[in-house]
């Protein structure tokens, strides 16, 4: 049986409920468990953004690595910018800027600790 905060962040979003008064392993194995639900539902976003929030950066650096393969380079990124994965991250960055995804590619920089270069792509190729 579902969990009933995992049904009602589902339909109602996360924001529907409180979760600060669970412990961490609880408040991680739901936002975990929304996470999968999500991606299973196609909404890779908010799965990307629930995975997050639970910190499961493994799980996470997976699905990047799956989005890769998939060549859907912008979810991959996402996935890889919670993880701090330089490389993961420099290498998409890379794929960002080829795909003209720049705002992403700063990001990624960004996150990778490489602010030089994500200062590089915002001052050059980021629109106001």
């Amino acid at each position: 049986m579902e969990h009933p905060i995992v049904e009602k962040i589902l339909k109602e979003g996360i924001n529907s409920v409180n979760l600060s008064m669970l412990d961490e392993t609880a408040r991680k194995k739901i936002l975990s468990d929304v996470g999968e639900k999500l991606y299973k539902q196609s909404k890779f976003s908010e799965a990307i953004e629930m995975m997050a929030k639970a910190g499961d950066t493994e799980k996470l650096a997976k699905l990047g690595d799956l989005f890769l393969e998939e060549n859907k380079i912008e979810l991959a990124t996402l996935c890889f910018i919670p993880t701090k994965d330089k490389q993961r991250l420099n290498n998409a960055a890379v794929l960002c800027i080829q795909s003209k995804k720049y705002g992403l590619a700063a990001k990624a920089y960004e996150a990778a600790d490489n602010r030089q270069m994500a200062f590089f792509i915002q001052q050059n190729f980021v629109e106001a």
